[in-house]
């Protein structure tokens, strides 16, 4: 059985790591994660991937004994990211961009995004292709934590992509949705939006269920994006995992 902490040795001064782990081993564990929220010591720069201080992080935990559960770092894009692509970025139901900080800022559907977290975790596959000392790897962190519901132009897109793979034809979703009522009908696919305020503070109930389905969908497409890179280095045995949080 595995039994361990979650680490971020990148948040403490250099000089503690030899005493952090010594601690972990005398407290009784045999496992660290660590790396999910340094995506700029990996990458500094844009296609520039830097890997020594986990290299030496792991060498250091692997001389006590200490296994690592490697977690992919696309919970928190870098701010060079955002600040070269701020598309990226998610926006709140009434149109709002949300403000680069934190994590999960970024929304699954934004395509330099995705282009950007496909590199970082094939670059960090392929370094440690072999690592004996990384026993499994863990993708993002807290899928859908901080929100789970988005709103950006990107979402918008890639939502009407959904349906139209769902449906068809605007003839069958506008029946789905029963867009009759009040003369909600759709004429061109471009009039979908994903579902925002309207005047009486409330959106047609079949749009809003089929858009939670997009959210379930494109959460679960972002996962098997990373799970697919992994599987094709990662070494026989390890394990490929997640976790998160999920709003009711």
């Amino acid at each position: 059985m595995y039994v361990g902490v979650d680490y971020y040795p990148e948040q403490w001064e250099p000089g503690m790591l030899d005493e952090d782990l010594d601690r972990m081993v005398e407290l009784g564990c045999n496992v660290i994660r660590i790396g999910e929220f340094a995506w700029h010591l990996m990458e500094p720069q844009e296609g520039k991937f830097d890997f020594p201080f986990f290299d030496r992080v792991i060498a250091a935990a692997g001389k006590r004994g200490l296994s690592v559960i490697f977690g992919t770092p696309t919970a928190s894009p870098p701010a060079w990211l955002a600040h070269a692509h701020p598309d990226i970025l998610s926006q709140s139901e009434t149109g709002v961009p949300r403000a680069y900080g934190g994590r999960h800022v970024a929304c699954y559907s934004s395509e330099p995004y995705l282009e950007r977290c496909r590199a970082i975790v094939t670059a960090l596959a392929e370094h440690y292709r072999g690592e004996r000392n990384i026993v499994a790897w863990q993708i993002d962190n807290e899928l859908n934590c901080e929100t789970d519901e988005f709103y950006s132009e990107s979402d918008t897109l890639a939502f009407r992509e959904f349906l139209q793979e769902k449906y068809g034809t605007l003839e069958e979703l506008n029946k789905a949705w029963g867009t009759l009522f009040w003369n909600q009908t759709y004429t061109a696919w471009e009039q979908v939006y994903v579902p925002r305020p309207t005047i009486y503070d409330g959106t047609n109930p079949h749009q809003h269920l089929d858009y939670l389905r997009f959210v379930s969908e494109s959460a679960i497409r972002f996962c098997r994006m990373q799970r697919d890179i992994l599987v094709r280095y990662r070494k026989p045995g390890d394990f490929i995992t997640t976790n998160g949080l999920f709003p009711s």
